[in-house]
């Protein structure tokens, strides 16, 4: 009736054959995504991230975290802040930012 040519006679040998083109496809996809789009997208990291404002997520003892930039960020202030507070970024060292509570 039909008979397909081209495929190994052992079953084993078949499944092996498929397992290692498939390794080889992801591989050749993450060399692809490491060779071409690294320079896609450019991380932005402290000065470089060009953001002023953040809105406070979390709160507790002078510290917590804070959203700029769509990441979330660890930030210390001298102000009393709660959740949902708009700051200010006023430097960044390192990851950790140094924010003040906007005036209202």
């Amino acid at each position: 009736m039909f008979e397909v040519t081209g495929l190994p006679d052992d079953p084993l040998r078949f499944i092996v054959i498929m397992v290692v083109g498939g390794f080889a496809a992801v591989a050749a996809a993450k060399i692809y995504g490491l060779l071409f789009m690294r320079w896609k997208t450019p991380f932005r990291v402290g000065e470089a991230m060009n953001v002023n404002r953040a809105d406070v997520t979390e709160w507790a003892d002078g510290k917590g975290y804070v959203s700029a930039g769509g990441e979330l960020w660890r930030a210390v202030s001298k102000d009393d802040l709660k959740p949902g507070d708009p700051v200010t970024i006023l430097s960044v060292n390192g990851l950790l930012l140094h924010v003040k509570k906007n005036a209202p």
